[in-house]
C-alpha cells in the first residue's frame, strides 16, 4: 500500500501522535483550532488484476464538517429523501499521468481518468457539522507497471472552480519483480466476508483492535510466518522502529492462496476475494490495537527464511475528538490547574521531555478507573471539559471560558443537574447551578456575558 496522503485545499491533518508539538510557542487557543479543523482523508491502494496488470483505487473520506451544506429551500432544483433538510454536491475526480511529477507540467502524457459525484443530505444543522458521518467514495484506474503520479481535483456544491491537490508519484511494479508485500487496514470483516477499508489513510482509530490484510509473496507452508509491531518515531527523512509491542505467529489457516482482493465501491469502499490463476496468497490478521498507546507504529510481516521482512506498513493512532490540550504535553500540564495546586504543576514541569511526560502520565496512571486498558477515561473526561468550558463560557471580556469562574467550576464538577437564572428587579442577573450537595451562585457583572462567582453551599 503506498502512503501518499494528499492535501487537498491545504488543509493540514490533525497529528495525532499524543505529544504533536512541544513548542513553548504554541498556544492553548491554537491547539483549539487545530483540534476542531475539518479533515479529509486520501489513501491510494494498489491491486493486482487477473492479467497482471494493476488497480490503482483512490480512496477517500470527507468528514462532514469539511463539506459546506446548504439547507433545502423552495427554489432549489432538488428532490431530496424525507426528513432532510440540508444537503451538499461533491465532485472528486482523479487524472493519472504517466512518468514521474516534475517541476514543469507540460507535454504531461494522460494515462487514464476516473470521476465521482454525490449529493449528500442531513436532517439537522448539527450533523452538517459532525466529524462522525462522511462522505466517502473510490476512484479506480487499471495500469500497466511503471512510474505514473496523479492529481485530484475537487469541486463542492454548484461551483465550477476545481481545486487540486499536490501531484504525487505512485510505482506500479511488475509483480514478478516486486519484493514485498502490500499491507491493507481493515477496520472489520463483514458477515458475507466482504473486507471494509479502514479509510483514514495510514490511521486508525485509537483504542480499537482492527485488521490487516497482507500479501506474503512466495507463500510456503513449510516455513513460519509472524506479524510484527514496533512503536515508531515518523520524521521526513525516516521511520525509526523502537520497542516491539505485539508478536504472533500467523496460523496457516489465516492465509488463503490462489486469490485476489478487488475493491468494491460504495459508501465504505471494501475489498473481497476473487478466485485466481495467480499465485498469490493473502493473510487476513487481527491487530489487538485496543493494548496500544496512542502513538505511531511499524507492523511487518516476517518468515522464518529470510531475515528482511516480507511485508511492511505504517500506522497511526487516530483519537477523533481527542482533546486539544493532549496535542501539547506542556499546555495539557498547565491546564491541570484546576485540580492540582501550583508546586505539583510546576514538580510535573520540570525535567525534560520525557521525565515530564513519565511524571504526567504517572499522575493520570493512579486515577486510571479502567487500569487494564489503554484509554483512561477520567483524563480524556478532565480534558474535554476543559475544551468545552474554553467554548461554552468564553465572552467578549474573557476569551478563554475555561478561565472563567463558571468554567472552573465545570471543570471540576461537570454539567450540573440544574441551571436556575433569576432576574431580580433591582439587581443583576443570577444564574444558579445545582448539584448533589452542593450550589453555586454567579452574578452577571457586566454587559459582555462574564458570570462572576458569589457564593458556593
Amino acid at each position: 500500500m503506498q502512503k501518499r496522503f494528499s492535501l487537498l485545499l491545504a488543509l493540514l491533518l490533525v497529528s495525532t501522535s499524543l505529544w504533536a508539538q512541544r513548542s513553548n510557542r504554541v498556544s492553548y487557543v491554537n491547539l483549539v483550532n487545530r483540534a476542531n479543523a475539518p479533515q479529509i482523508f486520501i489513501d491510494d491502494l494498489i491491486l493486482p488484476t487477473e492479467d497482471g496488470k494493476a488497480n490503482l483505487s483512490l480512496i477517500f473520506r470527507f468528514d462532514n464538517d469539511f463539506l459546506p451544506y446548504k439547507k433545502i429551500s423552495i427554489n432549489d432544483d432538488i428532490t431530496k429523501p424525507e426528513g432532510m433538510e440540508y444537503y451538499t454536491i461533491a465532485r472528486l475526480n482523479s487524472e493519472i499521468f504517466k512518468g514521474k511529477a516534475g517541476r514543469k507540467s507540460s507535454n504531461l502524457e494522460s494515462a487514464t481518468r476516473d470521476l465521482w459525484t454525490d449529493t449528500l443530505y442531513t436532517k439537522t444543522f448539527q450533523e452538517t457539522e459532525s466529524k462522525a458521518l462522511y462522505a466517502s467514495g473510490s476512484l479506480s484506474n487499471t495500469l500497466e507497471s511503471g512510474m505514473y503520479h496523479y492529481v485530484l481535483q475537487l469541486s463542492l456544491m454548484e461551483s465550477t472552480r476545481e481545486r487540486s491537490s499536490n501531484r504525487q508519484n505512485v510505482r506500479i511494479w511488475d509483480w514478478n519483480k516486486k519484493p514485498m508485500g502490500e499491507i491493507y487496514l481493515i477496520r472489520e470483516q463483514k458477515a458475507d466476508d466482504k473486507m471494509v477499508l479502514m479509510n483514514m489513510d495510514d490511521n486508525v482509530p485509537f483504542g480499537k483492535d482492527f485488521m490487516i490484510l497482507a500479501r506474503i509473496p512466495n507463500y510456503s507452508p513449510e516455513l513460519n510466518y509472524s506479524v510484527n509491531v514496533f512503536k515508531a518515531n515518523p520524521n521526513r527523512r525516516d521511520t525509526t522502529k523502537l520497542e516491539s509491542v505485539y508478536s504472533s505467529e500467523i496460523i496457516k489457516d489465516e492465509v488463503r492462496t490462489g486469490v485476489i482482493p478487488v475493491l468494491s465501491s460504495g459508501k465504505d469502499p471494501s475489498l473481497s476475494f476473487n478466485d485466481s490463476k495467480l499465485n498469490f496468497s493473502y493473510a487476513l490478521i487481527k491487530v489487538p490495537n485496543s493494548t496500544f498507546d496512542n502513538s505511531a507504529y511499524v507492523v511487518e510481516i516476517n518468515s522464518s527464511d529470510k531475515k528482511n521482512p516480507v511485508a511492511k506498513s505504517f500506522f497511526k493512532s487516530y483519537w477523533r475528538n481527542m482533546p486539544a490540550s493532549l496535542l501539547n504535553l506542556d499546555i495539557a500540564i498547565e491546564n491541570m490547574k484546576f485540580i492540582v495546586s501550583e508546586n505539583e504543576i510546576k514538580r510535573i514541569k520540570s525535567g525534560n521531555a520525557r521525565e515530564k511526560e513519565q511524571k504526567f502520565r504517572a499522575f493520570w496512571d493512579s486515577k486510571d478507573p479502567t487500569p487494564n486498558t489503554v484509554y483512561n477515561e477520567l483524563m480524556a473526561e478532565y480534558f474535554r471539559r476543559v475544551d468545552f468550558a474554553f467554548k461554552e463560557y468564553r465572552n467578549p471580556g474573557n476569551p478563554n471560558g475555561h478561565e472563567t469562574d463558571q468554567g472552573e467550576v465545570y471543570i471540576k464538577y461537570g454539567p450540573p443537574n440544574k441551571k436556575d437564572r433569576r432576574f431580580p428587579t433591582n439587581g443583576d442577573v443570577i444564574e444558579v447551578w445545582t448539584y448533589p450537595g452542593k450550589t453555586f451562585v454567579f452574578e452577571k457583572t457586566t454587559g459582555f456575558g462574564d458570570f462572576v462567582l458569589r457564593g458556593a453551599e
